[in-house]
């Protein structure tokens, strides 16, 4: 019984001691772990996202064809295509200039949510007009049927950079979308959720009004992942390394 004893305040001494250790250590160091769960899951996000836009290249068609064909209650179909301002330039320069002029508290992470975003678009924008695609909305005006979503991309550098009709690929409201979603939830982690909910429903407004195929809607959401990652690689949105305003 004795014996037992003394473990048991050995045990308790010892685990005292590692946690007055834990407490010690720098924040910095106690968040590592953290930050390279972050890192690893997006690649995985990333690597998932590329397998997915492959494979739903055989579907694309099939897919775009049911989603503009079904019949959304009314309520349900004006909140969809409402949530497109959280992906339109407008909406997101509204929404971000609003938070920062109320928010001084938090307004250096928010000017870092602004380079993510702007950054995940511009990224988007100059693939759109180096790979060519028309859009699910004007397959009807192509020079051919279009039986397969093979047969929907172009040439590669051709067609006019204004020719919006050519400019499926990949989907810029996606990837301005979900770019928001993850910049804001590093700002307000609590409304993480929200922010996923509004650029699911941004990502939908695109597909169900056929702006775009699924895979255009993958492929961009995949560019604002990795954004992100090279943001957050170079400390932008590292919590630890930003001093908000006073």
């Amino acid at each position: 019984m004795l014996a037992f004893s003394g473990l048991l305040d050995f045990v308790n001494q010892t685990l005292s001691i590692q946690l007055m250790g834990l407490l010690k250590q720098p924040i910095t160091d106690l968040r590592m772990p953290h930050r390279q769960f972050r890192t690893r899951t997006g690649w995985l996000s990333v690597i998932a996202l590329a397998l997915l836009v492959f494979i739903s290249l055989f579907w694309d068609l099939d897919i775009s064809r049911f989603a503009t064909s079904i019949k959304i209650p009314g309520d349900l179909r004006k909140a969809i295509h409402l949530c497109e301002a959280f992906a339109h330039f407008s909406g997101v320069v509204a929404i971000l200039g609003a938070l920062l002029m109320v928010d001084t508290k938090n307004r250096a992470k928010l000017v870092q949510v602004c380079v993510l975003v702007s950054i995940s678009g511009v990224a988007s924008n100059a693939a759109k007009y180096l790979i060519p695609r028309i859009r699910p909305h004007a397959m009807n005006k192509a020079p051919f049927p279009i039986q397969s979503g093979w047969e929907t991309w172009g040439v590669p550098g051709s067609g006019s950079w204004f020719e919006e009709a050519l400019r499926s690929f990949p989907s810029g409201h996606s990837a301005t979308a979900v770019a928001l979603a993850i910049g804001l939830s590093y700002v307000y982690p609590r409304g993480r959720w929200v922010f996923a909910i509004l650029a699911f429903m941004a990502c939908l407004q695109r597909l169900v009004s056929g702006a775009h195929f699924l895979s255009d809607i993958m492929a961009g959401s995949g560019i604002a992942i990795l954004t992100s990652l090279a943001v957050h690689r170079y400390a932008f949105l590292d919590v630890s390394a930003v001093k908000t305003a006073e």
